[in-house]
C-alpha cells in the first residue's frame, strides 16, 4: 500500500475552514473513477501552527496517478479548488510505502503520534524490523494503538516512521513512562541506537 501525504501550511487561522472544505471534497466517498482509496485529514498539535495534512492511501502509484486525473475531472473540483487555494500559503507532497497491514485511524478526535527516524546508511531494513517490534511493545503496554510503519518512497533516503493513535497526549505520556522501565524496551532501544542516527516526534489530531 502507498500513502500519499500532502502537508499544507495554511494562512493564519484557517484550519477550521480547511477541515470544512475537506469534508465536502469531490470523491470523498472513497472512489474516483476506477480508483478506490482511504483518506484522512489531520491538523497540527505540534510544529508550525495551522498545518493541515491530507492522507490518501491507495494500492499503487500507478493507481494514484490514474485516479488523480479522474479526480481533477470531477464536476465540482474546479469550484472546490478555487476555495481551497485561497487559504493555503504553501505545501509539499510525499510518498511512503506502508510496511504493514493497517486499517486506518479509528475515528475523528484521536491523536496520531509520529516517531520519525533517520537510519544509518543502508540500515533501513534492520530499522524496519526494530520498529515492528516497537509497535508491538507500544500496543502491548497501552502507549498507542494500531501501529503503522512507513518508509520513504520520495525525498531523502533511509527514513522510517512509526505512527500510533492514542486518545489524548496525557494517556500517551503516562503510559510511555512505564514502557521505558521495561527490560525488553531497554534491549530494543540499545539495538535501535546501533542503526539510527536521529529522530523526532510529531503530533496530529485526526479530523476526518
Amino acid at each position: 500500500m502507498i500513502l500519499v501525504r500532502d502537508v499544507y501550511q495554511l494562512k493564519f487561522g484557517r484550519i477550521d475552514q480547511a477541515v470544512s472544505l475537506f469534508k465536502r471534497i469531490p470523491g470523498a466517498a472513497g472512489r474516483v473513477g476506477d480508483m478506490s482509496f482511504r483518506q484522512h485529514a489531520l491538523t497540527d498539535i505540534s510544529g508550525p501552527m495551522y498545518t493541515f495534512v491530507s492522507e490518501l492511501i491507495v494500492d499503487s502509484l500507478a493507481e494514484w496517478e490514474k485516479g488523480r486525473l479522474n479526480f481533477y475531472e470531477q464536476p465540482d473540483f474546479t469550484e472546490w479548488f478555487k476555495e481551497f487555494q485561497l487559504i493555503v500559503e504553501t505545501g509539499n507532497q510525499d510518498f511512503f510505502t506502508i510496511e504493514n497491514e493497517h486499517p486506518g485511524w479509528s475515528r475523528p478526535g484521536v491523536v496520531v503520534v509520529r516517531e520519525c527516524y533517520r537510519a544509518l546508511k543502508w540500515q533501513i531494513r534492520p530499522a524496519i524490523g526494530l520498529l515492528q517490534r516497537y509497535g508491538a511493545l507500544l500496543a502491548d503496554t497501552g502507549v498507542g494503538r494500531q501501529p503503522r510503519i512507513l518508509t520513504d518512497l520520495s525525498g531523502e533516503m533511509f527514513n522510517a516512521t512509526i505512527e500510533v493513535e492514542t486518545d489524548d497526549l496525557a494517556a500517551w505520556e503516562g503510559s510511555r513512562r512505564g514502557l521505558y522501565e521495561r527490560p525488553e524496551f531497554q534491549v530494543w532501544f540499545a539495538q535501535l541506537s546501533s542503526c539510527v542516527e536521529a529522530g523526532g516526534h510529531e503530533f496530529y489530531r485526526v479530523e476526518i
